[in-house]
């Protein structure tokens, strides 16, 4: 009875000691002083769940950390970058040309997608720039259409793969449901997509049964069967708040407070 009475006792102090523990750091100007935010979407509302001021630069989060997920550090009223809480110590970087959050296992995944995620955005974004230089030099614009609809097209497709294939990688832990309500978020209701569809039709258990997720895909459903005329009612809109896919420019960020 005595071993069994420690062992339960070690059980419990190793949960109680069990906490976040988040230093940052930023090299932008006019900051010192202003607050930092970590955000939670609890019940489908942004909720603050802890916060900090910028002291030279250097910012700092820590607490008991019931259980893992991904909330959003904010300063201003906007998004800087997601976070993973989770055990660990964790570092976060705010600069002109770095926005990153690393060092524990979860964090250094989702920084990883992130970047690469980030660099299809620049590429789809630099396919105007390309169009309007073809203009300014005047060249075949039928020609450069056709091969910028193709650069757009093969984008679009990583970006699909990377998206399916992360979200997949991660079913069965927070980040999974986050990226998924990352993609889905921006659109106009809940829709069954193609890539959707095939990442549902190997998702697990615990992934279809996130509160988000769930939700998305009965409201899909039902919006799919208005579409073809087998339920006469309104497309249902999603209840969750969007997901911010890009954060706030450095000069944005270092905008006094309103």
């Amino acid at each position: 009875m005595k071993n069994i009475f420690l062992v339960i006792m070690a059980v419990l102090m190793t949960a109680s000691c069990t906490k976040y523990d988040i230093t940052g750091s930023t090299d932008l100007h006019d900051v010192d002083g202003r607050m930092m935010f970590l955000m939670s979407f609890t019940d489908g509302k942004l909720q603050n769940i802890d916060s900090c001021d910028v002291v030279h630069g250097k910012f700092k989060f820590s607490g008991p950390l019931d259980s893992v997920s991904v909330v959003m550090l904010s300063m201003n009223d906007a998004t800087v970058l997601p976070v993973v809480l989770e055990d660990g110590k964790i570092e976060i970087i705010v600069n002109a040309q770095t926005q990153e959050c690393k060092g524990t296992p979860l964090n250094d995944t989702l920084t990883i997608f992130n970047n690469r995620y980030r660099q299809l955005i620049s590429q789809m974004q630099d396919l105007s720039h390309q169009q309007s230089q073809a203009i300014m030099n005047g060249e075949d614009m039928d020609i450069v259409n056709q091969r910028l609809a193709i650069k757009e097209q093969e984008l679009i497709m990583q970006e699909d793969k990377l998206i399916s294939a992360f979200i997949a990688d991660n079913f069965d832990n927070c980040l999974g449901p986050y990226v998924f309500q990352m993609a889905t978020g921006s659109y106009e209701y809940p829709m069954l997509t193609p890539w959707i569809e095939a990442l549902m039709s190997k998702a697990t258990d615990a992934f279809k049964k996130n509160a988000y997720v769930a939700e998305y895909m009965e409201m899909a459903k039902r919006n799919q069967d208005i579409m073809t005329g087998v339920v006469d009612a309104e497309p249902q809109l999603p209840q969750q708040p969007i997901l911010p896919t890009e954060g706030p420019t450095p000069n944005e960020l270092a905008q006094p407070a309103e």
